[in-house]
Parts: C-alpha cells; sequence; structure tokens
C-alpha cells in the first residue's frame, strides 16, 4: 500500500473524455488548479516521477489511490494508460501525439486532450469513429498505398490485438 490513510478527492473533477490518455486528463486538472502538471502528479502519486511513467506503469495501488483522488472507479484509470500494452511493443508507442482524428479531435478546448490512440504508433484509424488518421497537423496526405488499405487495416487489427490483448 502506499499510504494507510486514504487520500482526499480533488474538490473539482473534470470527466475524462473516451480514449483520454492519463497524462492528458492529469494535465487538464492541472491547467484547470493553475499548478504545474507535474506538480498535480506529484500530489497524486508522490513516488511516480514522470506523466510518462504514470502513462506507461502504474500499480494496482496507484491506480486505487488515483481513482480515490479523481472520484472514479480504477478500472477508468487503468483504460486511460498503456498498462495492457504488453512491453515489447512500448517501442511502438510515441512520446507525442504523431496522429489526429478529424471527428474525435478535441483541440478547440484548452488544453486539448491527448487520446490515447494518437500515441500508438500501429493504429492508421481511429479505436472511437474509425475514421482514418490524419498527420499531427490534420492534413491528409496523399498515399501511394490506397490498394494496400485492407491489408493494412488488417495488420492493424493484428498488431492491436497483439500489442493491447496479447493475443498473437
Amino acid at each position: 500500500m502506499m499510504q494507510n490513510t486514504p487520500p482526499r478527492q480533488l474538490p473539482v473533477r473534470l470527466p475524462p473524455v473516451a480514449d483520454e490518455l492519463l497524462s492528458s486528463w492529469i494535465n487538464r486538472h492541472a491547467a484547470f488548479y493553475a499548478v504545474p502538471p507535474l506538480v498535480m502528479l506529484r500530489h497524486c502519486l508522490p513516488k511516480v516521477v514522470s506523466l510518462r511513467a504514470a502513462d506507461l506503469h502504474l500499480s494496482r495501488d496507484q491506480e486505487i489511490r488515483l481513482a480515490s483522488m479523481f472520484s472514479t472507479d480504477p478500472a477508468v484509470v487503468r483504460r486511460m494508460t498503456f498498462g495492457n500494452v504488453v512491453q515489447s511493443s512500448h517501442r511502438l508507442l510515441a512520446a507525442g501525439p504523431a496522429q489526429v482524428c478529424t471527428n474525435c479531435s478535441l483541440g478547440h478546448t484548452e488544453p486539448a486532450p491527448i487520446l490515447r490512440s494518437q500515441l500508438l504508433g500501429w493504429r492508421i484509424t481511429c479505436p472511437l469513429c474509425a475514421n482514418q488518421f490524419r498527420d499531427s497537423g490534420g492534413r491528409e496526405l496523399p498515399s501511394p498505398f490506397r490498394q494496400y488499405r485492407g491489408v493494412a487495416l488488417r495488420g492493424e487489427k493484428l498488431l492491436d490485438e497483439e500489442a493491447e490483448r496479447g493475443i498473437g
């Protein structure tokens, strides 16, 4: 256990966006409370050294602590991390948003939420709406490989199942 005393809940909790990354959710709370994101993280989880570490590796106790502080279920916190992505696939996770779905992007809000799928290097379509991703600037680039779209979608599914569910 991290501590014997239960953590105090934050007075205001912003609801997570579908498929939002944990560090993005913490960052949005930090902006609301006008503190740096790392200060917000350390307030919640004193032993976690970075937002990226929180996205990649949270213990069950840390999930429970965060869930308690943000008045939510630990499963909600777990779904915002890459805890289900097998270690060998971590090299396919981008450090920052590499792609965007023009349907699901909430770029008009400040700070804009970052979705987990924006960092999944093997995805070519949005897992929420199946729209094709665009580059991080929102531009659709012409592809000489359009005739391989069906094969690419099958490959995306295979990689997704391997990386996120451990199904070989």
